[in-house]
């Protein structure tokens, strides 16, 4: 069953460029409940908290297009080196920032810079898997799988470790060592130059779209967007709700519930051949998504949340999958990169808003009623997903008549 996984990883080079990159994204699980916790610790209050972490959601959500048109057009070496030296520098003025007490507004902008500093390499490490293998081969599905594994991985270390150096000893060290592990994994990555995607030449990048624009990726986007949106949203009322249940150190235990549902099922669904069409792969999994947030609403206690979360994680994973392949289908090659970081900037986009909007809601309404904004959510990308497979009918219904 597990046969096409070692197939994947039989080319020189996967195995180094893949460790490398679940490493450098470490910060992607750190950094929003690090930021969360530095300001949440010592008032016990998420409104400014929550906003200073969505920012830095945005903020990457922003830079990781730019990011995706830079490895494209001057090579992943040259984009990576550029964040890790900005990365440090904004990273070293942002905890001055709050060391200092500084301005609200101040605070804002640094954590906007920030995340926009930082390069999510899970599109640069899914652009060398594309390179490596042909589109519609199990092994491209099987690294796309693994890839979300690996995403889930951080999902789940990350907050586990952003808690524990937060609470235990101190939020600024846990904000420093979502950049420590950038650095490092960023550095390993960036030499690994023989499984580099070969940069487009200049002819292929006059008077193109933008990976966005083309029929089919709006709407995607949208959908990721909402999805993004939920988990958010659902992220800080977690962490609210272990406080409200008298756990607050068990939040990122609960976080880490949901990232291992969703590497379970990506593990189980990258193992299978499928052949239905990848618009309504991604509408079955949307539907799912959709319906299982209604759970938080019955939690009422720490067992029950972290059960909870771990049941949601398990649409997570196949959703994100499809959508990856979907992006197959509707962006060129020779702008993968740019089109993979454009999936993660809308899932980002979506979790900081998610993120900045929810906090001062719990706040005033506690954390259990507030559920229902990421309930909402998730009913949108299912109602998205299945959107996109409508408008993409004709389009499937084509490409089949072609091929018999």
């Amino acid at each position: 069953m597990f046969d096409v996984y070692r197939s994947a990883f039989s080319t020189r080079g996967a195995a180094s460029f893949c460790a490398a990159g679940v490493l450098s994204r470490l910060f992607v699980g750190i950094y929003p409940l690090a930021l969360l916790l530095l300001l949440a610790l010592p008032t016990g209050q998420y409104g400014k908290a929550a906003l200073v972490s969505g920012c830095w959601t945005i903020g990457n959500a922003l830079g990781s297009p730019v990011a995706g048109m830079a490895a494209d057009r001057f090579g992943q070496y040259k984009t990576l080196l550029l964040s890790v030296v900005a990365h440090f520098v904004l990273a070293a003025m942002t905890l001055g920032a709050v060391a200092l007490d500084s301005s609200l507004a101040t605070t804002l902008v640094l954590a906007l810079l920030l995340g926009a500093s930082v390069v999510n390499t899970g599109p640069m490490t899914r652009a060398r898997w594309a390179a490596m293998w042909p589109d519609g081969t199990p092994e491209r599905s099987a690294a796309y799988s693994v890839e979300t594994v690996l995403d889930e991985v951080v999902f789940a270390i990350g907050p586990l470790l952003a808690a524990a150096l937060a609470i235990e000893v101190s939020p600024y060290l846990a904000v420093a060592s979502a950049f420590l592990l950038t650095a490092c994994g960023g550095t390993w990555l960036l030499f690994q130059r023989r499984t580099e995607p070969p940069r487009r030449p200049p002819a292929a990048r006059v008077h193109r779209r933008l990976a966005a624009r083309y029929p089919g990726m709006p709407l995607l986007l949208v959908l990721l967007l909402a999805v993004g949106a939920t988990c958010g949203s659902a992220e800080v009322l977690l962490v609210a709700r272990t406080g409200e249940l008298g756990n607050p150190g068990g939040a990122g235990l609960v976080l880490a519930c949901f990232a291992v549902g969703s590497g379970v099922s990506a593990v189980l669904y990258g193992a299978r051949t499928r052949t239905r069409p990848a618009p309504l792969r991604l509408a079955l999994s949307a539907s799912a998504f959709g319906l299982l947030p209604v759970l938080y609403l019955t939690a009422d206690s720490f067992v029950a949340l972290m059960a909870c979360s771990a049941v949601n994680g398990l649409s997570m994973a196949p959703t994100v999958i499809n959508a990856f392949h979907l992006l197959d289908e509707l962006v060129p090659v020779a702008i993968q990169t740019e089109g993979m970081n454009w999936v993660w900037s809308s899932l980002s986009l979506g979790f900081g808003s998610g993120t900045a909007a929810v906090g001062r809601i719990a706040d005033e309404m506690g954390s259990r009623a507030t559920f229902l904004l990421p309930v909402l959510c998730a009913l949108f990308a299912a109602a998205t997903a299945h959107l996109l497979r409508s408008r993409m009918k004709p389009r499937v219904a084509a490409e089949e008549l072609k091929t018999s």
